[in-house]
């Protein structure tokens, strides 16, 4: 059975002492986890002479818990489905057209046509494989599903927009104007568009669990919780995906456009940067999952406010049996169908529904992330009020 993490306030008598006390590690204990990000060290780390020292060891300690943990809690489906992505990958990218040439004088339904049996039976395992990559993506990351499927648009807009880039300068981006480049600059700009708001849902709902879950009157307890979230090492590896994937996306496409050149090098950048994007992909998308737990709903708070507003007090709740976790009183507190906690306002005379640590769309009151009992009068976070979930 697993403990819950002591985070209930209770009002104690406080004594005068000399200096402070170190904060125990029994309060920060995270019983979900089989060890903690302050537990990783580094037998090298980086000299502080070196420029960007701190920043360097702290993206590495990142890495080593994200890849310590990777390798305890990965299985067979993880990697099975990354298999299924390398074949459907390098099905997809290489035919024997690449080395013969094709017919360029061919296109469309004609085009479709010419393919011979086992060029179109290549491309239908292919499309069923990245189905299948699809399908497990969706199934394995419940939380980021949405995410999962938006990512891989993202993927193959950025593959057209190379397209789009290459269509009248096949040495692309060399001898490239301005004039050629619109369809593709407007695809980038609205894939970086969505990357962005991808990245700010992800920060902003790592905030909203650490202000619900974590909360403490101690400032060092929340220090520390907040480095065990940290997401600069994920930062990181999101922004590498992306830049994989386009050196992927243009070497790909360059190779095509100067097919005929011999330049075989172009074809190997992209098969040996798509298939590193394969598993990135996989820890963009298990490792936010895995710190939120599976009822978390990854949107900004912008979009969580404006759902609650629009839906307005009428929303029914998917959970209501909560219970103070001290005394086991019922509570007002329930869970909504986009999984995020509300609570009636405490504003005299306003019975809107609030989002825990959000403000009323209707009187502006913040609503607060600790809940006090009315029956026992214990002030615990609004998590504690529902069962435990699978996060830190």
């Amino acid at each position: 059975m697993k403990r819950r993490k002591n985070s209930k306030v209770r009002h104690t008598p406080r004594f005068m002492s000399e200096g402070i006390s170190p904060v125990k590690s029994t309060e920060r204990e995270h019983t979900s986890l089989p060890f903690r990000m302050g537990d990783v060290t580094l037998t090298r780390p980086v000299p502080d002479s070196f420029p960007g020292a701190e920043m360097l060891n702290k993206l590495r300690i990142e890495w080593m818990f994200q890849l310590r943990l990777l390798t305890s809690e990965w299985n067979k489906s993880h990697y099975g489905t990354l298999v299924f992505g390398f074949i459907a990958f390098i099905l997809g990218s290489v035919s024997s057209e690449l080395f013969d040439g094709g017919d360029a004088t061919i296109a469309g339904v004609d085009g479709v046509l010419a393919i011979s049996g086992f060029q179109f039976f290549q491309i239908l395992i292919s499309v069923l494989f990245w189905a299948w990559f699809a399908f497990q993506a969706w199934n394995l990351f419940p939380v980021m599903r949405v995410h999962a499927i938006s990512l891989l648009a993202m993927w193959n807009g950025l593959v057209f927009a190379q397209v789009f880039f290459h269509s009248d300068n096949g040495s692309f981006p060399i001898g490239a104007q301005l004039s050629d480049m619109m369809e593709g600059t407007l695809i980038v700009l609205v894939v970086l568009f969505f990357v962005f708001f991808f990245w700010k849902a992800v920060i902003e709902t790592r905030d909203l669990h650490v202000e619900i879950h974590h909360l403490h009157e101690d400032v060092r307890v929340m220090e520390t919780e907040l480095a065990e979230h940290s997401l600069a090492g994920w930062t990181a590896l999101f922004a590498s995906w992306i830049v994989l994937v386009l050196i992927s996306s243009w070497a790909g496409v360059h190779h095509i456009a100067t097919l005929g050149d011999s330049q075989v090098a172009f074809l190997v950048i992209h098969l040996l940067t798509g298939m590193l994007s394969l598993p990135l992909l996989f820890i963009v998308l298990w490792y936010p999952q895995r710190m939120l737990g599976n009822d978390a709903n990854v949107s900004t708070k912008a979009a969580l406010a404006a759902s609650l507003e629009m839906d307005g007090p009428g929303v029914l709740p998917i959970e209501t049996d909560s219970k103070c976790p001290e005394c086991g009183a019922k509570a007002s507190l329930h869970r909504l169908d986009n999984g995020s906690l509300a609570h009636p306002c405490m504003s005299t005379g306003c019975t809107t529904q609030v989002i825990i640590g959000e403000s009323c769309p209707t009187c502006k009151e913040k609503m607060s992330s600790r809940l006090q009992c009315s029956s026992c009068g214990v002030n615990a976070p609004a998590m504690d009020y529902f069962p435990d979930q699978e996060a830190w």
